[in-house]
């Protein structure tokens, strides 16, 4: 059984969104993305484990069931209805070349760059959450990781990082 609803999901996607770099109408990839390789790779589940204080199995186990497969953004989740989802063929089509980032501005004006994220794992009390996201400014300009959030007097705060990677 999966812990928390969508509308938990949506709550710390917005608790989340709002600690990132975001435009007004911000660029997402249409389907979640865990960060992690399926099957999830050993040597990353340890590095999580040993730097994300406060994870704690349960909350990794339902974050990798919910992850198994990918999600589309829409409805669900999009706080807001600020996020425009761009599939991975129109996102391959514009990013074709050396001119992609470019072309990207031109179509996107309003987004800030592209944005991908996972669906929200959760403890089984939904007091603890855990979530990827990631974000690509330019060619070698982003970053993505894990987040970990805690609820505290009902709003979702940040309680931990770990990068995954940089460029």
């Amino acid at each position: 059984m999966l812990n928390g609803t969508i509308a938990d999901e949506h709550e710390v996607l917005t608790a989340c969104l709002a600690q990132l770099h975001i435009g007004e109408r911000q660029v997402v990839r249409s389907l979640t993305r865990s960060g992690l390789q399926v099957p999830a790779d050993e040597r990353m589940l340890s590095y999580l484990r040993e730097n994300l204080e406060g994870l704690n199995e349960e909350i990794l186990n339902d974050f990798l069931a919910k992850n198994r497969e990918h999600h589309p953004i829409e409805p669900d989740l999009n706080p807001g209805g600020r996020l425009v989802c761009v599939g991975d063929e129109e996102f391959e089509h514009i990013f074709r070349d050396g001119d992609g980032w470019a072309r990207f501005r031109r179509e996107f004006p309003e987004s800030n760059g592209t944005l991908r994220f996972s669906r929200v794992g959760f403890d089984r009390d939904v007091t603890q959450a855990m979530l990827y996201a990631g974000q690509q400014f330019d060619w070698k300009v982003g970053s993505g990781g894990f987040w970990l959030f805690s609820k505290l007097d009902g709003e979702w705060t940040e309680a931990g990082r770990a990068g995954s990677w940089l460029s």
